[in-house]
Order: C-alpha cells, then sequence, then structure tokens
C-alpha cells in the first residue's frame, strides 16, 4: 500500500523546511505554511538559492504555533528569534544587510509565493526514487537530495520513480487522491540550479545538471509519459489542488489512490 511517509513545507521561499505530521489545504491549494512568506528585491522579484548561494548558510527553525522563527548563521555565530508577522522590519534588516541588497519580506496566507502559477500545489517525490538518484551520485545520500530537490510530500512502499504514474499526456490534469484530499498531477517539475548545490554551504557540484539529465533518461520508467519531457532535468511531480479542497487535512500515514472513481 504506498503511502504519505512525510510533509515538508517550506514557511519562508529558499530556506530551511520543517516536517509535519498534518496540515491544512489552504484556499488557493497550498499546504498550510509552505512558502507563505518571502523576500523579494526593489524589482520585485524573488530572493532566492539560484542566484544568491550565501542564502545557504543561514539556518532557520520555526515555532508554527508561535508564528516565530530562529536564524542562525555558524560562521558568524549569529543567533536570534524573530515574530514572523510583529517583526518583519528586523527580518528585512538583517537579511538586506546579510545579502548587501534592499529587501522586503512579504506574507501570503492564502496561497503562499509558488514557483508555478499554474501547478501551485505540493510537489511529490518518492522515497524509491531519492534512492536511485543517490545511486548516481556516490557522495549524496537520499535524505541530502531530499533537502536538495525540496519536495513538499513523500511517499513510500513505491518503485523508483513510480510517481511519474501522477501526471498523463502534456496539458493533461490528471486526478489522484491522498487520503480524502484530492489532486491533479501536471507534470515533472523542471528542475533548477538550487539542486546542484549544498543546502548548508551552497557549493555546487560540477555537471551535477548534465549528469542527472543522462540518467534520468536512462531511467526514465515506461509509465512516463514522454510528451512531458522537453529535456530530461525533471524530477518531482508538479500538482494543483481544487478549491473544493480547502480546509480538508493531510496526514502522513494517508494511501495513494490513483482511481478517478474514489
Amino acid at each position: 500500500m504506498k503511502t504519505l511517509e512525510r510533509i515538508t513545507v517550506y514557511p519562508i521561499k529558499s530556506l530551511d523546511g520543517v516536517n509535519l505530521d498534518a496540515v491544512e489545504i489552504t484556499q488557493g491549494g497550498s499546504l498550510k505554511y509552505d512558502r507563505e512568506f518571502a523576500f523579494v528585491d526593489e524589482d520585485g522579484k524573488f530572493i532566492n538559492g539560484k542566484k544568491y548561494g550565501q542564502i545557504n548558510l543561514i539556518r532557520s527553525i520555526y515555532r508554527l504555533d508561535e508564528t516565530s522563527v530562529e536564524f542562525s548563521i555558524e560562521r558568524e555565530n549569529y543567533k536570534k528569534n524573530f515574530h514572523l508577522e510583529k517583526e518583519k522590519p528586523g527580518i528585512e534588516k538583517f537579511f538586506s544587510e546579510f545579502l548587501g541588497k534592499k529587501i522586503s519580506f512579504r506574507q501570503n496566507k492564502q496561497s503562499g509565493f509558488p514557483d508555478d502559477l499554474q501547478a501551485s500545489g505540493p510537489t511529490v517525490v518518492s522515497v524509491a526514487s531519492l534512492q536511485e538518484v543517490a545511486k548516481w551520485f556516490p557522495n549524496l545520500s537520499a535524505e541530502e537530495l531530499y533537502k536538495r530537490f525540496r519536495p513538499n510530500l513523500l511517499l513510500n512502499d513505491t518503485p523508483a520513480f513510480w510517481e511519474d504514474n501522477l501526471f498523463g499526456e502534456k496539458g493533461e490534469e490528471k486526478l489522484f487522491h491522498i487520503g480524502e484530499v484530492k489532486f491533479f498531477g501536471m507534470n515533472p517539475c523542471a528542475r533548477c540550479t538550487v539542486p546542484t548545490k549544498n543546502p548548508e554551504s551552497g557549493e555546487a557540484i560540477p555537471f551535477f545538471q548534465k549528469h542527472f539529465s543522462e540518467m534520468r533518461k536512462t531511467s526514465l520508467p515506461a509509465w512516463s509519459n514522454l510528451s512531458q519531457f522537453d529535456h530530461y532535468y525533471r524530477f518531482c511531480v508538479n500538482t494543483k489542488v481544487p478549491g473544493t479542497e480547502a480546509g480538508k487535512i493531510l496526514l502522513t500515514g494517508d494511501t495513494i489512490s490513483l482511481n478517478p472513481h474514489y
């Protein structure tokens, strides 16, 4: 029986995640707390690990019940707590000084700040897929790959790349359920430079993208829909959650169903 092994939300876009046993679906179809906050520059563009590698040096520990976060930078012997809503100016000042760039700290409780507005639901991957990719990079564990690719939902008791069953033809919205929550699988997620970098140091692995793409192509299972692969640097599944699911609760241990008549 295929089950939901782990739920991870990333309260501040591009910073550390936190694992939850249960999470509510928001009005916008995201997981509550996921990418609820984000940093943007003066042009309104997101501050993330693609351009700002030093952001990987910042650790964040959340107390979601208190709406607070502890930021720490080991090399600078820095550690400080902030209330995420009441102390936004202090957070902006800290990150502006650290990055050497004026930034703003924004919040969106309804839908968070997803990368893909057309597939703004949680991203999905399986334990077996991470274990398989770890074989391609002997110095990386499945757990580190999880941190590099930053998915929301981790599935268990599946073969490698089983999650490719969750999307269909290009442009199709493929129905599936996790527990009582309805999802539409959209496409295999096109990856950026973030997974090439160590999530704690920002150090990049040379030719990561090239090697990953070559291995992904040769390892593609029969159930993967080729119409979705204009390139092979795609991993994890993007989803969309309809508005009917708002307020429903997703739980670790929930089972996954591909039955459209569920």
